[in-house]
């Protein structure tokens, strides 16, 4: 058994380790979703998205705001460290990314608080990527299917309980 992360760092690297890194044209198709390599790109950055939003919502639930920040500082720092290897996100803006993670927050954060489940959040993603030419109409359960099977929501909670980061 793994022991639990005691530092920012830790739990960031574990966080990291059982999120889904860049969705290539091969996993994609794997769904049944045909993309180009710019339309993998944007819909690895709304998996991510909506990975970071789970990450962080366990965050906040699990410790104390100062523990939270430094995890998600520390995770975000990790993410900047392998942008463009495991992430692929070659010529994409890493800041302007997290600025528009913040923002996707606040549109699932309101989908939860009115009861939403994480479908409810998967199925924004889909519409998300719809609207942004990275999914085809017809892709849209396919992309729920691939949302479903790589947000590990109950991993990110499994990772964090046992931690001795500053319990809420």
């Amino acid at each position: 058994m793994t022991l639990p992360p005691q530092t920012p760092a830790q739990a960031a690297q574990a966080l990291y380790a059982i999120l889904p890194h860049a969705m290539t044209q091969a996993a994609l198709e794997e769904y049944g979703i045909d993309a180009a390599p710019e339309q993998a790109q944007q819909i690895t950055r709304e998996l991510l998205s909506v990975n970071l939003y789970w990450v962080q919502s366990a965050l906040q639930m699990v410790l104390t705001k100062t523990a939270s920040e430094r995890v998600l500082l520390a995770l975000r720092e990790h993410l900047r460290s392998v942008w463009e290897t495991d992430l692929g996100l070659n010529g994409q803006d890493v800041q302007g990314y997290f600025e528009e993670a913040e923002e996707r927050r606040h549109t699932y954060d309101l989908i939860v608080q009115e009861g939403g489940a994480p479908v409810a959040v998967f199925t924004e993603c889909a519409g998300i990527l719809e609207s942004a030419w990275a999914l085809r109409a017809e892709d849209r359960s396919k992309a729920l299917a691939l949302f479903i099977d790589l947000v590990p929501v109950d991993e990110i909670g499994e990772v964090l309980e046992g931690s001795d980061l500053g319990k809420t």
